[in-house]
């Protein structure tokens, strides 16, 4: 009688354990493919894929809700999530979530989910091709709002429209206008120009305009433990290394 009771207890107990190790995430509602996106209302991308895998890996269960992009931001402020999935350093992020301590020195971070990099998109009809000069940027530049790549171009003295959530919305704007240009994620328009609406409307040139590392950030109204989101960090290095996890995340999208 008594083993069973023990058992049993056992059981209650680790099953407290393992609801206590739930970690509520925010990510972004936009098509920022393939990296966050939501497929069938549900919040999907390889970076979700890389952070899910991780945390399953260490016992955790990761709640994933996407949100329009400030409102994430702002929540995981006041602590309503735990983590967000994924954001790039900026200094005002930093003075509410916990980044990697390469976060800062790095160029490439060794905690990073991912590496990404941004590019200028024009209007097929325009032949303007970046040559690394920002000053030559075609007018408006477009960027999406709350996006940390917007705040770095307009640190360069750039006037920049992130009125519009989102690249397609910014991308519609250009091609509705015939001019200026749009930063954003390659993946993003290459995808796009697969449908007929944008196919041979858009150009992107080869030249990144940056390079960025990518995080799962951890909000410091959060009760997870620095000791905890330093293992995560390490775990997300782990799987984003495991070639054969990511040949097969990649192949999803």
């Amino acid at each position: 009688m008594n083993k069973i009771f023990l058992l049993f207890i056992g059981i209650l107990l680790s099953g407290n354990l393992l609801a206590d190790k739930k970690i509520n995430i925010c990510t972004d509602n936009n098509f920022w493919y393939p990296f966050t996106l939501v497929k069938e209302d549900v919040p999907a991308g390889i970076h979700v894929d890389i952070i899910g895998k991780a945390l399953n890996n260490l016992g955790y269960q990761p709640n994933f809700k996407a949100l329009p992009w400030k409102r994430c931001l702002d929540q995981a402020k006041q602590g309503e999530f735990d983590a967000v999935a994924t954001a790039s350093y900026n200094d005002e992020r930093a003075s509410f979530m916990y980044y990697p301590d390469d976060a800062t020195s790095a160029s490439k971070s060794s905690h990073r989910v991912m590496q990404v990099e941004y590019v200028v998109v024009t209007s097929a009809s325009n032949d303007y091709e970046f040559d690394g000069n920002l000053q030559s940027l075609p007018a408006p530049i477009r960027a999406p709002r709350g996006y940390s790549i917007a705040e770095d171009l307009k640190k360069e003295g750039l006037d920049v429209d992130d009125k519009a959530s989102g690249d397609e919305n910014n991308i519609k704007k250009l091609l509705r206008n015939n001019k200026g240009s749009v930063v954003t994620i390659p993946e993003v328009v290459n995808m796009l120009s697969k449908q007929p609406t944008y196919s041979g409307k858009l150009k992107i040139s080869s030249k990144p305009i940056k390079s960025k590392s990518y995080f799962i950030p951890f909000s410091k109204a959060s009760n997870i433990a620095r000791e905890e989101q330093q293992a995560i960090w390490n775990e997300i290095a782990k799987v984003r290394d495991d070639a054969d996890f990511m040949s097969n995340t990649a192949s999803k999208y």
